[in-house]
């Protein structure tokens, strides 16, 4: 009866994930960024067919290729996770070492028995690090629907990751509780469908692909712009307010004083934008442009213009100009005085 139950649960996560998968690869706002959905559903099929269950239900042959696909969980959960939650460059900026470290758990899952506890180690280090990531970033993010089910999914996920690894090194294949793994499919099925709602849902954004910010004047009907409070963005923009070092939208919105939620709400619907940092880089990097072009700032350092515009160190002002202008602040320099020296 209970292997009955366990089929069916099983099933039920892998059908949910891939029919999901399924309907967001079918639109084209969503098609890029399902992908690492369907790395994930591949991963999560082969853990689930592997274990207790509807491993028993499969022939011999059957288990060692989803084996195979269950070694890349980590990988496929790291971009996940990165793609759903964060923008173009907070991606760039932190994927490097948690792609490494995906990329090294999953190399030791094709190492011989002896490195159970590296394993054990990196696996909660990396879920730790997924969970620190995505929280940080929730700060400046502008997108309510994602702004409110990021807790809660990477909550789940990093608890029951931490969980399940725990578990499986303290208990063995052969010693572990009959009704485990029966339980831990329940729980992934109840995400799954709770997922499925928050990225198909009618109106949601959770899953749509990133734009340009759109112009200040949307073509939107007059009741559904936040007029007043677009007037008051500006005017406080117009007047340097993204000078403020380490500006926040809790700040800016105790600056006009206006409800936080309202704000965000404004700047990503009226204005495109996704996160919060994006929206004041644009006129933190637009005004360190003037003040490099300007023969009168020759002598002046990078770190100085950078200090000038807002940014609290050189690292973060060379990453933002380099996405916002495709070249370095000493490049951008280079080459406008360059233009200055050639004759008319």
């Amino acid at each position: 009866m209970l292997a009955d139950i366990d089929l069916m649960i099983r099933g039920g996560v892998i059908g949910i994930s891939v029919l999901t998968f399924a309907i967001l690869v079918s639109n084209a706002r969503t098609r890029r960024k399902s992908l690492p959905l369907g790395a994930l559903s591949l991963a999560l099929t082969g853990m689930l067919t592997r274990e207790q269950g509807i491993s028993a239900a499969w022939a011999p042959e059957a288990i060692d290729p989803a084996l195979f696909l269950s070694h890349f969980m980590w990988p496929a959960l790291t971009w996940f996770v990165l793609e759903i939650f964060l923008d173009g460059q907070e991606r760039r900026d932190v994927g490097g070492p948690l792609y490494l470290l995906a990329g090294v758990i999953t190399a030791l899952c094709f190492v011989p028995n002896g490195v159970g506890t590296a394993h054990l180690v990196l696996s909660i280090v990396l879920f730790l690090a997924l969970l620190l990531v995505v929280l940080r970033s929730a700060k400046g993010d502008l997108m309510e629907n994602r702004r409110s089910f990021r807790v809660v999914f990477i909550g789940f996920v990093c608890a029951f990751g931490v969980l399940k690894t725990v578990f499986y090194t303290v208990y063995s294949f052969d010693d572990q509780p009959f009704w485990a793994p029966t339980v831990m499919a329940l729980a992934l099925l109840i995400f799954e469908i709770v997922f499925a709602y928050w990225a198909l849902r009618p109106g949601g954004s959770l899953w749509t692909e990133e734009s340009a910010p759109r112009p200040r004047h949307t073509p939107e009907p007059v009741d559904l712009v936040d007029t007043y409070l677009l007037e008051q963005i500006d005017t406080a923009m117009q007047g340097e307010l993204w000078r403020r070092e380490g500006l926040t939208i809790g700040e800016m919105a105790e600056e006009l004083g206006v409800p936080e939620h309202r704000l965000r709400h404004a700047i990503n619907r009226d204005l495109g934008y996704r996160n919060f940092p994006a929206f004041v880089n644009g006129y933190r990097i637009a005004a360190a442009k003037a003040a490099l072009s300007a023969p009168e700032n020759a002598q002046k350092t990078i770190l100085e213009i950078a200090y000038d515009v807002g940014f609290a160190s050189l690292g973060p002002f060379n990453k933002a100009f380099r996405a916002m202008t495709g070249t370095s602040p000493r490049d951008f320099r280079r080459m406008v005085s360059d233009d200055r020296s050639i004759p008319a």
